[in-house]
This record gives C-alpha cells, sequence and structure tokens, in this order.
C-alpha cells in the first residue's frame, strides 16, 4: 500500500511485519555493548565515545541517535548543551512492541515527537538516517476530546508507523498517523485488551463506537464476533482503520473490501459509511457521532466505549442505552 503521509511504501501487511518483528531492533555480533547514558544528565557532561553506528549491520543504537538529534539542536539554538538529553522530545520506534532492551535502529525507524523545534531544524533532522519524521506537538490530544479536533504538526519527513497489539486470539497491526492520533504505547499487560478477553464477544454483534485506528474492534473480530460496527467522529482514525482493514486482511480472514465516499468534514455529524469488510466477521466502518449511529445500525449485543481518560461519557451511554451491554474500557 502506498503511505498517505509520504506515498512511499512504509504501510506493509501484518503478516510480513509478525514474521520479522523478532530481530528487527535486535544488535548483531558485531555490534559493541552500549555505555550507560543518563538522560538526565546534562548534554555536556555527556561521555559517547563508545557509541557508534556498527560496521556490520548498520544499527545505531538510539542514545546515538537522540545525542545527534540534541547536538544539531543546539547548533540551531534551540537547545543548551546544559539541558539533558531528554528534553530532545519523545522518541516513537516506527514498529512499536514492548522491548526488553534499548532497539538498535536501522534507517526510518524512529519518529520524533517535539516541542521546542522549527521546520528549519526538523528538515535538518531527517539528515540524520535512522530518523524518519519529526513532530511538534501541542498542548491539545490529536483527536476529538471537546467539540473541535486537533493535530499535532508535521514538519518533515512522514508520521506513519504502527503498533503491534497482543491479545489471546492472536496478534495485530495497526498503524496511525502519530500527528493525527493520541499516543498509546503498547505494554505487555495492555489493560483494555484484558477486558475484552474476560467477555464473552465470540457469536455476537458488536460496536466499537469510539474506535480510533481500530484496535479495539478487530480484537472483537479475532475474538470471534460475527458482526463489528466501528464508529469514530475524527475522521483521521476512520482513514486509519481503513489502511488497517487492508494491512490486516489476512490475520482477520477478509475476503473483501469495499471502500466509499469519505466526504472531507474531519469531525462527522450523522454516521457515513466509509467501508465495509465481509469474510469470517462482517465489518462495517462509519464516521460520525456516535449518538446519531444508531440511526443508521441494527442494535447491538455489545457496544464498546473507549473514550479519553476523564472525557465524559453519560450522553454517549445514554445513546447506547439499547444495547445489551455497555463495556467502557
Amino acid at each position: 500500500m502506498d503511505c498517505p503521509s509520504c506515498g512511499g511504501r512504509c504501510v506493509r501487511p501484518a503478516t510480513h511485519i509478525l514474521s520479522s518483528i523478532d530481530n528487527i531492533y535486535m544488535a548483531c555480533r558485531s555490534c559493541k555493548n552500549e555505555p550507560y547514558i543518563d538522560k538526565k544528565s546534562p548534554r555536556r557532561s555527556l561521555q559517547t565515545g563508545d557509541l557508534e553506528r556498527c560496521e556490520e549491520c548498520g544499527k545505531a543504537p538510539l542514545d546515538l541517535v537522540m545525542i545527534e538529534a540534541m547536538d544539531l539542536l543546539v547548533e540551531e539554538g534551540l537547545r543548551d548543551d546544559r539541558e539533558p538529553l531528554r528534553s530532545v522530545g519523545s522518541p516513537m520506534i516506527e514498529i512499536g512492541y514492548p522491548l526488553p532492551y534499548p532497539p538498535r535502529l536501522g534507517d526510518s525507524q524512529l519518529i520524533l515527537v517535539m516541542d521546542r523545534v522549527n521546520r528549519a531544524a526538523a528538515s535538518r533532522l531527517l539528515e540524520i538516517p535512522e530518523i524518519k519524521g519529526v513532530i511538534r506537538r501541542s498542548r491539545e490530544i490529536p483527536g476529538v476530546v471537546d467539540k473541535n479536533g486537533h493535530i499535532w504538526e508535521l514538519l518533515s519527513g512522514c508520521d506513519m508507523r504502527c503498533d503491534i497489539i497482543q491479545s489471546i486470539y492472536g496478534d495485530l497491526v495497526i498503524y496511525k498517523n502519530q500527528s493525527k492520533i493520541h499516543i498509546e504505547f503498547p505494554r505487555e499487560s495492555y489493560p483494555k485488551i484484558r477486558i475484552l478477553e474476560d467477555l464473552r464477544i465470540s457469536g455476537r454483534s458488536v460496536i466499537d463506537g469510539l474506535c480510533g485506528p481500530g484496535t479495539l474492534g478487530f480484537v472483537c473480530v479475532l475474538a470471534g464476533a460475527k458482526e463489528v460496527v466501528m464508529n469514530d467522529i475524527w475522521l483521521p482514525a476512520v482513514e486509519n482503520v481503513l489502511i488497517n482493514l487492508e494491512v490486516n486482511r489476512d490475520v482477520l480472514g477478509i475476503e473483501s473490501i469495499e471502500l466509499f465516499d469519505r466526504g472531507v468534514e474531519m469531525v462527522g455529524g450523522s454516521p457515513r459509511l466509509v467501508g465495509r469488510a465481509t469474510g469470517a466477521c462482517e465489518i462495517e466502518v462509519y464516521h460520525g457521532d456516535i449518538r446519531k449511529l444508531f440511526s443508521a445500525v441494527n442494535t447491538p449485543d455489545m457496544c464498546i466505549l473507549d473514550h479519553f481518560p476523564g472525557a465524559p461519557l453519560d450522553e454517549i451511554k445514554r445513546a447506547c442505552s439499547s444495547c445489551d451491554e455497555i463495556v467502557v474500557v
């Protein structure tokens, strides 16, 4: 698939990623041991002589990439070398999953989410081979928390990355445009997935009413749901769901996918059917306000609600009251 962010081949089938994930961030036999780097110490005090790219595999320690980014920001006058390394920003590996060791990075395997960065510096940061994209964050969380939608600014490169989602039913690959979708780090113990694993889902119809890029709805497909409706008010989330339908086609037993007109409104109103998949499970994808969704779909056995922490849910729960079961995760 062509990447909607950069037009390249960033988006790969889940089967390809899952089959190669075990060693993607591992050091090779020729990689040198990494020295301890205190992320809280001033940059000027860090000794980095043993940090280097491996001559054999070409991979770089994460600390080396962050130090090179810090030094560039100091050159640009955006950081002071008395600041700690952690002031660079949040490093996000291109394929996220719980790692028991620091990652060794190849080309274009790191996205930086940063404050205090401008477009010129972001462009220069892409000269560091391991950096794929630079995102400037703001105070607002990407997505729709209130009535308005918010995005962070992709200053350079590409913001497309994915997370590996593990469950007792199988693994998924969930892609997201990270400047437009809120960050959730995958963990070995993923509480939201554990909640679903304790439910009776097989053979039931399910709505994932605030679906984001599709994680919980797709887990329900793996769990044996007969029908899954996925809906979100935020257009970038829905577009990521449609990407993830194709990415996980083989994993989910999908036989055919239909895509429909998505419109142009970032924040949806009356629900619009934008995608449908058939196969082991019947899947429909809607863009719109969940409070209006039940005028467009049949009442399901179960409604799953995953809202931003602290966001009000009372009105949404009332809209879903005809469902046999409402699950808040």
